[in-house]
């Protein structure tokens, strides 16, 4: 921990504790509402409930970024049964609910989440992270293409009025530079199947 002058004559605290991303736990979903405030409460209990249980099917998995032992950010990664045209022919991971307290943002704590996603991709044998953002959320897309993600789908159902963009998987790059100079290279995602380790960053 370090103290440092801040520019208007305060005092800034310097915290060297990291985020660390884990899997969400069934016994922290109020808190995990929580992160999005107050309102609406009760329909998001509803979507976590349901999550969770795909969670314990395999369906989908939760990603938590955790500081000191609290749940500061969130994102849900469907794995299995994804609609086709969002998958549009390519093996990938739909990712979404996104949301980290407003505290901890711009500190890179949801591309953190993204990242780890896109880590789950790869253990799966999947190439590409897809997301869907409200149209009128622009904020949102900018971050998005700043992370490399594209529009590629749109549509306007009972999920809502959406954009779809995606990536393919965060290290890409260097794994196919890796089978061009050796095609016997073989790059391991470090996760064992059906668990989750926790990635540390700051």
């Amino acid at each position: 921990m370090g103290l440092e002058r801040a520019a208007d004559g305060g005092q800034v605290i310097r915290i060297d504790v990291p985020v660390t991303v884990r899997a969400a736990r069934v016994d922290e979903m109020r808190r995990l509402c929580e992160l999005w405030g107050p309102k609406g409460m009760a329909s998001r209990l509803r979507h976590l409930r349901r999550y969770f249980r795909e969670q314990a099917d395999g369906v989908q998995r939760g990603l938590v970024a955790d500081f000191n032992g609290n749940p500061i950010g969130q994102l849900w990664v469907r794995l299995r049964h994804i609609d086709p045209a969002i998958e549009a022919g390519l093996p990938v991971v739909y990712v979404h609910t996104l949301v980290v307290m407003p505290e901890f943002r711009r500190l890179g704590v949801a591309e953190g989440l993204v990242r780890s996603a896109s880590a789950l991709a790869v253990e799966r044998g999947c190439t590409h992270v897809s997301i869907g953002v409200d149209r009128p959320n622009e904020a949102a897309r900018r971050l998005y293409a700043k992370w490399g993600f594209e529009r590629y789908y749109e549509s306007f159902d009972l999920r809502g009025d959406l954009v779809f963009m995606r990536r393919e998987v965060f290290g890409c790059e260097s794994r196919e530079q890796l089978r061009r100079e050796d095609p016997r290279s073989r790059i391991e995602s470090g996760m064992d199947s059906g668990r989750l380790p926790e990635e540390t960053f700051t």
